[in-house]
């Protein structure tokens, strides 16, 4: 290809001009991850492979392994990672203690990478960024992998617009891609969102109906479960079949699977998907054994992570880690009967905690999680203030936090003032209407209908 993009593995585009590869976008190619508990379930091609070893820039969306891949980066150590300036300056700090070649980017400013090919990046409050490749005046492609473009949609939708074809590529699944493994306080396993799959379809439409898109297609979302402990989660994987269920050829186009586009030809190609080796692995390969207690000093780390998050102290009463079958309780004093217990191996649970990645452990879903109390979820209370705004944005205190947040609204104005009432909006009306459980089902379904 001369000039144009391409998709691969599981939320990499390749971009290209004069036949060469430019940037590449978040490059997972091998390894297990979550500790050993993804895996990709498609193969990239010997060329896709020796493309990817040309390219100049690497860009990093954000901290999760399935998108900013250690082992896939060793690949890349003689080229320029372009990272998005976030809050707290976490990965960009660690990847040049690392000793990668790091260059920041800040968010709205146009990157030219090439007379012909250039980006433009917006970082936002959940620690994610968006990303726009611009091919000259012809085409532009939207990757929101993960996100929503929180607080920086409006000025992200401007400049999209500008492209006669615009193809926009954003995470959607049956769920699965977070945390989902809940249990009752009486053992028994809580059935998932993501067993009352709705018509994948719906979001497609409601995704180019926003974005204003012409093409997109199943991006984000290519993994498999690879631990016997995660198993489980393996009946609510995503076939690849089911991402156009329902979706409405009048809205735009959509792309079944891996493609590349060629901007000077304006024609899309559908890219091989040939399957990857399945192998599933016990949790002791990754050093993980459930019969294994917390060692002397371990009960004190975890409870200096824990109360290092200070709005934690006022939503729960408490937080247990059940660790070989021993209860290990961090008092918080917060709420009466609000709590969570976590049932995690000791291995991972300490390297998440003392690498400071607890969402790993949370989106690898061998972890089991009960809630106590009346506790609904780990959303708002919990996953965002400890994965989000505090390991990887650095707030830990309530004063932080009010800066933290108080520094992307004054960065995305009232647009980001505007999003972050609609994302609290949002949450409120879906833990009133999770009480009761079939209610928020039927809501969800016909929410996503309207909206498509």
């Amino acid at each position: 290809m001369d000039w144009g993009f391409e998709t691969c593995g599981n939320a990499t585009i390749v971009a290209y001009d004069g036949g060469s590869a430019v940037v590449a976008t978040d490059p997972w190619i091998q390894g297990a991850q979550y500790f050993g508990s993804w895996t990709l379930p498609y193969a990239f091609t010997p060329r896709q492979q020796e493309q990817l070893a040309k390219v100049r820039y690497v860009w990093l969306s954000h901290g999760h392994p399935d998108h900013l891949n250690l082992e896939s980066l060793e690949a890349f150590r003689d080229k320029i990672l372009l990272v998005p300036l976030h809050r707290g300056d976490r990965i960009a700090s660690d990847l040049r203690k690392l000793g990668f070649k790091v260059q920041d980017l800040p968010s709205g400013q146009w990157l030219e990478l090439t007379p012909r090919v250039r980006l433009l990046s917006y970082a936002d409050w959940n620690q994610d960024a968006a990303l726009l490749i611009a091919f000259g005046k012809q085409c532009a492609v939207l990757n929101l992998n993960d996100g929503g473009a929180l607080g920086t949609r409006a000025r992200l939708r401007r400049e999209l617009l500008a492209f006669p074809r615009r193809f926009v590529m954003r995470l959607i699944n049956y769920g699965d891609a977070d945390m989902m493994n809940y249990f009752t306080e009486e053992g028994e396993r809580i059935k998932p969102i993501a067993a009352y799959p709705k018509p994948l379809g719906y979001e497609y439409n409601e995704l180019l109906k926003r974005w204003q898109g012409t093409h997109t297609a199943p991006f984000s979302c290519n993994h498999v479960y690879a631990r016997t402990d995660s198993q489980w989660a393996a009946q609510y994987e995503t076939p690849q079949e089911a991402h156009s269920q329902g979706f409405s050829s009048r809205l735009g186009q959509f792309i079944p699977g891996y493609f590349a586009y060629d901007v000077a030809r304006d024609r899309i190609e559908l890219t091989d998907m040939t399957p990857a080796p399945r192998v599933v692995r016990a949790p002791e390969e990754f050093g993980d054994r459930w019969d294994e207690p917390l060692e002397p000093g371990e009960h004190a780390e975890l409870s200096a992570y824990i109360r290092r998050f200070e709005r934690l102290h006022d939503r729960f009463q408490f937080i247990n880690f059940r660790v070989g079958g021993q209860d290990n309780v961090v008092d918080l004093a917060g709420p009466k009967g609000r709590g969570i217990t976590f049932e995690a191996p000791r291995g991972s649970l300490m390297v998440a905690v003392r690498n400071e990645i607890f969402d790993d452990l949370l989106i690898g879903n061998f972890m089991k999680t009960t809630l106590h109390g009346g506790v609904r979820s780990l959303y708002p209370d919990f996953t965002p203030i400890v994965a989000k705004y505090g390991d990887n944005g650095r707030a830990f205190s309530r004063a932080e936090l009010h800066e933290y947040f108080a520094s992307y609204r004054r960065a995305a104005g009232f647009d980001g003032w505007i999003d972050q009432m609609r994302v609290l909006g949002t949450r409120k009306v879906r833990n009133a209407l999770s009480a009761n459980r079939d209610l928020y089902l039927f809501a969800r379904r016909i929410y996503g209908y309207v909206k498509s």
